[in-house]
């Protein structure tokens, strides 16, 4: 049994552009990452450590996939890149919590928080571009 805390890739979550598949996966093995830490109690250095990584591939990937938005002329690239900012300022929230050195159980909801950010902008936005690719044709992934 899988702890809720923990992310598992399934194709379901693909969004058929074998890049972005790829930093989702790599996102989500740095959120696992950051669960671990925080429940396998590291150290509040390693649970920051760990937190930071996560913003980082974060503004990273917001960056590449607003790219890629740019060039598809995809429709929706303002109200996507609302929503990565959104959620880049909820990181920094997160973020403040591990700072201030929280409770044990302030941290594990924080990390909580951090993967339902992820699922749920990677289940509602990101699979609007997803399908903008299929029905527009070749016009997205690593071919455009």
């Amino acid at each position: 049994m899988t702890p809720i805390w923990r992310l598992d890739w399934d194709e379901s979550l693909s969004v058929c552009i074998p890049e972005i598949d790829a930093e989702h996966r790599h996102f989500m093995q740095l959120i696992n990452e950051l669960n671990e830490a925080i429940v396998g109690r590291m150290g509040m250095a390693q649970i920051k450590s760990c937190m930071q990584a996560v913003i980082y591939d974060a503004e990273a990937h917001f960056a590449h996939e607003e790219a890629l938005f740019r060039e598809w002329d995809y429709p929706e690239t303002e109200q996507h890149m609302s929503r990565h900012a959104e959620i880049i300022q909820a990181l920094h929230e997160i973020m403040g919590r591990f700072e201030h050195d929280g409770l044990e159980y302030e941290l594990i909801e924080a990390g909580l928080a951090v993967k339902a950010a992820l699922i749920e902008h990677l289940l509602t936005e990101d699979m609007k571009y997803r399908d903008y690719c299929l029905v527009s044709g070749n016009r997205c992934g690593t071919d455009a």
